[in-house]
């Protein structure tokens, strides 16, 4: 299964929300809570703001 172009976007950012709602429901609220928000925050920022291709895309490998 190859994602491409939004779609990658798309499901990097719900992946991260799914993981967000495991720590919600799994971890005490406290500093380490809010330190892994904090880090999914700061992964999902840079997932929305970084271009919507990769540098594999159109390639045949990376090698």
């Amino acid at each position: 299964m190859v994602f491409e172009g939004v779609r990658r976007k798309v499901v990097a950012l719900a992946m991260l929300g799914v993981l967000a709602a495991v720590a919600w429901r799994t971890m005490d609220a406290g500093r380490v809570r809010t330190l892994v928000f904090v880090l999914l925050g700061g992964f999902a920022l840079r997932v929305t703001l970084t271009p919507g291709r990769s540098r594999y895309d159109g390639e045949g490998s990376p090698d």
